[in-house]
């Protein structure tokens, strides 16, 4: 079965749920994933989590922030592990902006058998600890990764993998740390919706459109995932260009 046609069977689950009317009330008797409208951080800003919720499992519930406010996201520690935030490693660095980023992908490292070293704030100790612990991969966001660039300059080797977190990037400008790691990706990701797209750095990065997700492009990106969310993302409109991840 398509990741389409897993989408459009969350869509009819979603549609007659119990647990939450979020959606049912957005959608007006709409059932086809074609025919529905789409959903914002708006949305998610003024509408409770308690009214959002279509599951209840173990995980973590984080602050999201937003220049209009904030808002809280759920994740389940099962679906945190089915995201694609970082590659396999023996010794990798989660080391983010956000602190709730942070836990939620040193989450994600538990959840793939992997012991993760959690960054400080202060970049100087981070990079000690860094050294100590013998890193082999950073998950990293853009502004972060520039405060270890000394640290990965003075490295002997390069890293296994560096993985970008972010929902926008100056490709150009981390050009350069393509020669930090054997592999560098940027991820396209929200703290509401997850990860759906990767692409190698580049200067003109193209992206692909991770596994389990659905990705429509009109001025800006709506993204979709067939895995039943606590907040389950269905036509969720980004403020990403479309043609930031055509590569234009």
């Amino acid at each position: 079965m398509s990741t389409q046609e897993n989408i459009q069977k969350l869509v009819t689950k979603v549609s007659s749920a119990a647990e939450s009317g979020f959606y049912h009330s957005l959608w007006a008797g709409k059932t086809d994933f074609s025919d529905l409208p789409t959903v914002s951080r708006d949305n998610f800003l003024y509408t409770p989590l308690s009214k959002r919720r279509y599951k209840n499992e173990k995980g973590l519930v984080k602050v999201v922030h937003d220049s209009r406010g904030l808002f809280l996201s759920e994740w389940s520690f099962a679906d945190i592990g089915r995201e694609e935030y970082g590659l396999p490693a023996e010794r990798p660095m989660v080391f983010l902006t956000d602190p709730h980023e942070a836990i939620e992908k040193s989450m994600w490292c538990y959840e793939r058998n992997m012991l993760p070293l959690v960054g400080e704030k202060d970049a100087t100790i981070t990079s000690y600890a860094a050294s100590r612990y013998q890193i082999d991969s950073l998950i990293t966001d853009a502004e972060a990764l520039v405060k270890l660039a000394s640290y990965l300059e003075s490295r002997q080797e390069p890293l296994d993998s560096i993985s970008i977190l972010g929902s926008s990037f100056s490709p150009e400008s981390l050009v350069p740390y393509r020669a930090y790691a054997a592999r560098v990706r940027l991820v396209l990701s929200l703290p509401e919706t997850g990860s759906f797209a990767q692409a190698e750095l580049a200067a003109a990065p193209r992206f692909e459109t991770l596994p389990g997700c659905v990705v429509e492009r009109e001025e800006t990106l709506i993204v979709s995932k067939e895995t039943m969310l606590v907040t389950p993302v269905i036509r969720y409109r980004t403020e990403i260009p479309a043609s930031f991840y055509d590569g234009a």
